[in-house]
């Protein structure tokens, strides 16, 4: 009897831990390009240490585990891209619960794809499957968040750009559909160009968990506060929030560092656009 009351009792704490989430693993993914002399386009060489200074950061703690870090000739588009389209996300970026990359952009120059300023972003080697990720309206390739992703980073220049800024197209037209963000809470990134800094990652991290003033601050507070320690005045930052009736991510902390909202419903989800200076 005693035997089966102890088994019966560690079944019933075992499910009680996969319910309430205590013990569950979080996964954090990068992905960046310091060398983009195969595609034609200038390298940026602090992209390595920014990225991997946000993923060291982050695996710090116990119940967050690295999932991914891979850059130059071993990033590939199709990382990023939906399985519809030929893609592996569903092993890449949405095996994690955050990702970071940090590289170039894909502005109005970036040929022959005409994704256009905040269209997409680019890679260091074209294959795998190419290499620009497309976000563009006439060949949308992400779709986020609907097996585990809730944030993703994109540093680089002027993803989150408006149409009113130069952008190619609309941003609806872009990002901020359900198409894209499938169950993705935050799309941080940039509205305008932004520099090669090789810290900004690990400084995110740091007010993400703590570890930069003793606060664990909200992802949006988090990425406003990195941008404005490592960038300058002409710069702007943003964000793309989606959310849904029932499913504030307003508050969104990291995971173990304070509360996360249930994934927004995309049928009826609504996004919230937010952008500052950089001072």
């Amino acid at each position: 009897m005693t035997i089966k009351i102890s088994t019966y009792v560690s079944l019933i704490l075992m499910i009680s831990l996969f319910v309430t989430g205590i013990g569950c693993r979080n996964y954090a993914g990068v992905e960046w390009v310091v060398d983009y002399s195969k595609v034609g386009k200038p390298n940026v060489p602090c992209r390595k240490d920014c990225a991997e200074g946000f993923y060291n950061t982050i695996i710090q703690h116990p119940d967050w585990v690295g999932h991914f870090n891979v850059g130059n000739a071993n990033a590939w588009e199709k990382h990023f891209k939906r399985k519809s389209k030929g893609g592996i996300d569903d092993n890449w970026i949405d095996a994690v619960d955050i990702a970071y990359f940090a590289g170039h952009g894909a502005g109005a120059g970036t040929k022959p794809t005409g994704v256009g300023t905040g269209g997409g972003f680019t890679f260091g080697v074209d294959k795998n499957d190419d290499w620009v990720l497309s976000a563009a309206p006439f060949n949308r390739e992400p779709r986020w968040g609907d097996k585990d992703l809730e944030w993703i980073v994109l540093d680089i220049c002027s993803p989150l750009a408006l149409k009113s800024d130069g952008a190619g197209y609309a941003l609806s037209k872009r990002w901020m559909n359900s198409d894209v963000m499938r169950g993705l809470h935050y799309i941080l990134g940039f509205r305008t160009v932004a520099h090669d800094n090789c810290h900004r990652g690990r400084i995110f991290a740091e007010y993400l968990t703590g570890k930069r003033d003793g606060k664990n601050y909200t992802i949006r507070e988090a990425w406003r506060k990195a941008t404005e320690d490592t960038e300058w005045s002409e710069v702007q930052g943003a964000y793309l929030r989606a959310y849904s009736p029932g499913c504030n991510t307003y508050n969104d902390h990291l995971h173990e560092y304070g509360p996360v909202s249930a994934d927004p419903e995309p049928a009826c989800q609504c996004y919230c656009y937010s952008s500052w200076s950089c001072l």
